[in-house]
């Protein structure tokens, strides 16, 4: 990745598109927390794991995802792995080189005492749109829009299966459409198998959990089930 600024510190690790680490930038990752508390950005989630807002820099509307440590054993166990937002920095680009949409990743910050990884940040491009779940449930939009989207949502999984990659938590709402084009999110619990007996494993239980999204949509269900 040679279009990226990279600073590393005994405090911080950070990542970030050349072209988008202006001075405003550079000035917004030194504390990325202030994000939170400005009273015009929008809180987008607020849960134990993760805090989402989204906020503008450079003109450019972008969603800070905050992961939280949540207890000191919390903090310890994840001390020395890779941080989520590590994680979703690598898939981020991982799919677009396999032609899968997902959220532009511009940043991502971890906080260090020398080896020891704690609070991170990952940062990327809003995506405007509804989630999938909102978007079939959706009375007003033609069933025919609806098999187009569908075919690209298959599409996309198919490619997560060729590269043998699972996504972790494949709910509904981790898909955004956005002008017909599915953008997959959520990225931090994706996973690249090195064998098939994992990958098959690991497939299945994304595949049956976006398929409980349509218990009460036997038309939309039934043209998922053909999901292999």
């Amino acid at each position: 990745m040679n279009d990226l600024f990279k600073k590393k510190s005994f405090n911080i690790f950070l990542l970030c598109k050349n072209d988008r680490y202006t001075p405003e930038m550079e000035n917004f990752l030194k504390n990325p927390d202030t994000a939170f508390d400005i009273p015009d950005d929008l809180l987008l989630k607020n849960g134990n794991s993760a805090t989402l807002v989204k906020t503008a820099i450079n003109n450019k509307e972008l969603v800070i995802k905050r992961y939280n440590m949540k207890t000191i054993a919390h903090a310890l166990r994840r001390a020395f792995k890779k941080t989520r937002a590590w994680q979703s920095w690598h898939y981020a680009h991982l799919l677009q080189k396999i032609g899968i949409h997902t959220p532009y990743p511009v940043a991502m910050k971890e906080k260090r005492f020398g080896p020891f990884r704690n609070k991170a940040y990952f940062i990327f491009e809003f995506v405007q749109g509804s989630t999938a779940f909102d978007y079939f449930h959706d009375q007003n939009i033609d069933f025919k829009n609806k098999l187009i989207v569908a075919e690209k949502i298959i599409d996309m999984l198919n490619k997560l299966k060729d590269s043998k990659l699972s996504h972790g938590d494949m709910k509904a709402t981790n898909i955004i459409i956005n002008d017909d084009m599915p953008y997959l999110i959520d990225l931090d619990s994706m996973n690249h198998h090195k064998t098939q007996y994992l990958f098959k494993k690991a497939r299945k239980k994304d595949i049956n959990r976006f398929i409980k999204n349509w218990d009460d949509l036997p038309e939309i269900e039934k043209l998922f089930k053909q999901i292999d």
